[in-house]
């Protein structure tokens, strides 16, 4: 095992959203990036939460185009920075909340968080630098039209985060 080595120790997918609705799951679903070591819980020094947000509309068809009829942000949030030995930035938590959400009649969306394999993103030695691939993707569904959305990230252990 080595600090070199990062992993996610927790969940690697929840629902976000069922049920025309933000899933419970979202409430105590996690991720995370950090060593592949036995007492990867004593990291120190964690910082954050850094956020990036997005909102999603559809708009009605004919007649009304100018009508939305489901919509729908969510807060992708995840601590940074955390050191193992006093090295390297590690993500310790990855968590999504759905602020605001507005889902009409006959509208239905489908949403999950995928936390793809972690990895070293670090090129200097003994100095790991977590990265982890994050997917928020499914379905928004009506009678006449079925729609995939799909966001993805590579969230750092230093903070940064890449849409891909």
């Amino acid at each position: 095992m080595s600090a070199d080595t990062i992993v996610n120790v927790a969940k690697a997918a929840w629902d976000v959203f069922t049920d025309d609705a933000p899933s419970v799951d979202i409430k105590g679903s996690t991720a995370n990036a950090v060593p592949k070591v036995d007492d990867w819980q004593d990291l120190r020094g964690t910082r954050g939460p850094m956020w990036l947000q997005q909102s999603w509309q559809r708009m009605c068809a004919w007649p009304m185009e100018d009508y939305i009829v489901a919509e729908f942000t969510f807060v992708l949030k995840w601590d940074y920075g955390a050191t193992y030995h006093g090295g390297g930035a590690f993500i310790p938590n990855i968590w999504i909340e759905v602020p605001h959400y507005d889902i009409f009649w006959g509208q239905h969306v489908f949403l999950s968080l995928t936390v793809h394999n972690p990895t070293n993103a670090s090129t200097v030695p003994n100095a790991p630098l977590a990265r982890v691939p994050v997917t928020i993707a499914g379905t928004a569904r009506n009678s006449l039209r079925d729609l995939h959305v799909e966001w993805s990230y590579n969230l750092y252990g230093n903070g940064r985060y890449e849409r891909t």
